[in-house]
């Protein structure tokens, strides 16, 4: 299976969690009257912020990836006009925008006052956080410690593989889509049916009350959430190498 980067998880999710899990739960008990059946839609629940939460870094970070082509075909036509590469990369960045934006006043402070290009390609690696940071931040300041005329095809080179990586990786995913919504609408089908034959049916109700009932809804509750947990595991983008920590 591929790794997966560890969730970065903020106060205000796992309140958010908190909050939707309870409030199913208490909406659920008031309608089906059935504790266990309420208590585990509660616990799926739970897990709602969380995965919008992971969703929205996914597509944060294809974002970014997305603007790295167009910051190096910026600084590579900006070194061939004969600019240096750290004045290359601050107007790339600024054209660019995003997540270089973020980064682009500490990068001026350490070009002009710190340790110089070196150490403001590292604060940008560490504030972008994946494989493509690492490649381009270190090419840049080898470039620019280098110099010399072949620092133009490296920078071709440069933008040639990483365009050529991000649109694969963008395709990948856009294919991979459909296995998540499958897993979604796989974990909740199951819930909904048991649900809606609760409240139709008050003898189901009763059966779920009891100790045998809570049995079959612990067994189910563990065998959708396990199969769902897998399902997105085998539909994530493997991630690519690090180059520093």
């Amino acid at each position: 299976m591929p790794p997966t980067r560890m969730p970065r998880i903020k106060a205000a999710t796992v309140a958010g969690a908190i909050a939707s899990g309870g409030a199913v739960f208490i909406l659920l008990l008031g309608l089906l009257g059935a504790a266990v059946p309420a208590g585990a839609l509660g616990l799926l629940a739970v897990t709602i912020p969380f995965q919008l939460g992971a969703s929205r870094e996914r597509r944060r970070r294809q974002e970014d990836a997305a603007t790295w082509p167009d910051l190096l075909a910026h600084i590579r036509s900006s070194v061939a006009a004969g600019q240096t590469v750290p004045d290359a990369y601050v107007d790339a960045a600024e054209r660019v925008g995003g997540s270089f934006l973020e980064t682009l006043d500490v990068v001026r402070r350490e070009m002009v006052f710190g340790g110089g290009f070196s150490d403001a390609m590292n604060h940008v690696q560490r504030h972008a956080d994946d494989a493509t940071a690492d490649r381009v931040t270190m090419t840049l300041s080898v470039a620019n410690e280098t110099g010399g005329t072949r620092v133009g095809d490296v920078l071709a080179a440069l933008s040639a593989s990483v365009a050529g990586e991000t649109r694969l990786r963008a395709a990948h995913d856009a294919a991979l889509t459909e296995q998540r919504w499958t897993a979604g609408v796989a974990l909740a089908a199951p819930w909904v049916i048991l649900a809606l034959s609760i409240a139709t049916n008050p003898q189901a109700a009763l059966a779920f009350s009891t100790a045998e009932g809570a049995v079959v809804v612990g067994i189910g509750l563990a065998a959708t959430v396990s199969g769902y947990v897998l399902a997105m595991r085998l539909a994530a983008l493997s991630e690519a190498p690090r180059m520093f920590g």
